[in-house]
């Protein structure tokens, strides 16, 4: 299973998105008549109409038309602004993709100080019972388990689903699918405790090497700040730790650098869980 993660402005989700959703939950034909009152983009609004001419009379929940599934990822994981006549696609801005298990891992390595990454079969038991009970303090890593927060006004599962993973109780603060999302506010306070959280993480790996130094640790917090492009070519920091240890610290980097670059541009984030075959054309950038 892979996992994307791409800035999304909020302004287009909250105000023609979401509004859309809950309409469409109930009856799609005037929630496409929504859309297509707010969009100038002519790639979008010619999927929805004709998804309106054929489908106008069913609920989002169980849609299977094709075009609606296009429509519906230029929706969620397009960047769009505002013209004087309605909303276009722009140019996106760079998201991120990887598997979802090793994301997920890197994910706790940001936002849990107990986390045992060092030893797999403890990190593997954590990260099942996270899945379980996903703690909303570890904002990141809830976002790849599909937990919303806040929780939306419709039902995200019946809106777009990959795996067929979803539970939606209000009343009782849980929604999640296999997709989410967290709004620009979030995303500011995920980026303004970046640095102290992967300066965290850089202490921790230097007490699990000890006695053996680790030369090269603010080489890695310069790159993972974004100080500097790469990270250093040779690392003593998470050596031994598996095949993929290397390129956690380029991995992290790439994390760091979205969550940076959405807060900057005032972007929330979408995640989408379980993206196979779509996941690859995204790519890491």
């Amino acid at each position: 299973m892979e996992v994307v993660l791409r800035p999304i402005n909020d302004l287009f989700l909250q105000e023609v998105v979401f509004p859309a959703f809950e309409l469409g939950v109930v009856d799609a034909a005037p929630a496409l008549e929504h859309l297509l009152h707010h969009l100038n983009d002519e790639d979008t609004r010619v999927l929805l109409e004709l998804v309106l001419d054929n489908n106008g009379h069913q609920s989002f929940f169980g849609l299977s038309d094709e075009r609606w599934n296009q429509a519906l990822y230029r929706l969620l994981f397009h960047e769009w602004f505002r013209d004087s006549e309605g909303w276009l696609v722009t140019q996106a801005y760079p998201g991120f993709a990887g598997p979802w298990e090793e994301t997920f891992h890197l994910a706790l390595m940001l936002d849990d100080p107990g986390y045992p990454y060092a030893d797999e079969e403890k990190a593997d038991q954590h990260r099942r019972n996270f899945w379980g009970q996903p703690q909303k303090q570890h904002g990141l890593a809830t976002l790849l388990c599909g937990v919303w927060d806040p929780i939306p006004r419709f039902p995200p599962d019946q809106v777009l689903t990959v795996d067929g993973h979803g539970v939606y109780s209000p009343q009782q603060g849980i929604a999640r699918a296999d997709w989410s999302w967290r709004p620009m506010m979030t995303v500011n306070r995920w980026a303004a405790k970046l640095p102290s959280a992967l300066s965290r993480l850089l202490e921790r790996e230097v007490k699990r090497l000890a006695p053996v130094s680790a030369p090269e640790k603010h080489e890695i917090l310069d790159y993972w700040l974004g100080r500097v492009e790469q990270p250093p070519i040779l690392a003593v920091s998470f050596s031994g730790l598996g095949p993929r240890a290397s390129d956690w610290i380029r991995d992290i980097g790439h994390l760091a650098r979205l969550i940076r670059q959405a807060a900057a541009q005032q972007q929330g984030v979408t995640a989408v869980l379980g993206m196979a075959g779509r996941g690859r054309d995204h790519g890491r950038g």
